[in-house]
């Protein structure tokens, strides 16, 4: 698949939480399956900063901008190997119109607008020791949601079949966009080394984010935060689905 959109993505944070499937259910496109670790389905409430932003090539205003999603995960049915596993975004927060717009026209994706912003600290020092802390915000109905977390660690690679393997090593993202069936797009990253926050804090109401019974799961405490180094991303244009 061809790369519609380019940027590099900084300083991804995760903040994530086991749920019931039956919650995700109808949430669920069309021939796709809940993806689990160790038996339980999860979501993330994600932080990141884009910057560069290129799309087919050329660079566009706003070029960078702090989005906040809420995701959770699956995978295609398959017998062998390749069951592709990605995401699906219950609701994705930038800052500018033109962005969501676009977006929702080229991928479908559930964008709102909100302002944005984040706050990086510990940045300037060496890569591999430095205290990090990262803080996303964004506003809504005249209040401020914020997520932080903090380590000291040296980013390493996720084990296989860890649960930071299971949450940061997707590629692909797939949604179901009215008249057009399920569809799905590519991305491309190398892998990210990751951190395990030592400190962290969130205050969000998070009825506005998913509602429900999600809102009931992401009330309690995180089962996993993670701080992730980000790199230079590529996603690919959107295609259809086999039926």
């Amino acid at each position: 698949m061809p790369a519609a959109l380019t940027a590099n993505w900084i300083n991804p944070l995760l903040f994530s939480w086991p749920v019931d499937d039956a919650v995700l259910e109808p949430l669920l496109p069309p021939g796709l399956a809940i993806d689990h670790w160790q038996g339980r389905a999860y979501i993330s409430l994600v932080g990141l900063r884009f910057e560069g932003l290129r799309v087919l090539g050329i660079p566009v205003v706003p070029c960078r901008y702090d989005e906040v999603n809420l995701r959770f995960y699956v995978r295609r049915p398959s017998d062998g190997a390749d069951a592709r596993p990605g995401v699906v975004f219950i609701g994705q927060i930038v800052p500018h119109r033109l962005t969501a717009l676009a977006a929702r026209v080229m991928y479908g994706e559930p964008f709102t607008v909100a302002r944005t912003g984040h706050e990086f600290e510990g940045l300037e020092a060496d890569e591999s020791d430095s205290r990090r802390r990262i803080a996303y915000h964004w506003h809504n109905a005249g209040r401020r949601q914020r997520f932080w977390a903090e380590s000291g660690q040296t980013p390493t690679y996720a084990n296989p079949g860890s649960s930071e393997e299971f949450l940061t090593a997707r590629y692909w993202g797939y949604n179901r966009k009215t008249g057009a069936g399920v569809r799905t797009y590519h991305l491309t990253r190398p892998i990210w080394p990751v951190r395990r926050a030592s400190q962290w804090g969130i205050d969000c109401d998070f009825s506005e984010v998913g509602g429900g019974r999600l809102t009931e799961a992401m009330g309690k405490a995180p089962a996993s935060v993670l701080l992730a180094t980000g790199s230079r991303a590529a996603v690919s244009l959107p295609v259809a689905l086999p039926g």
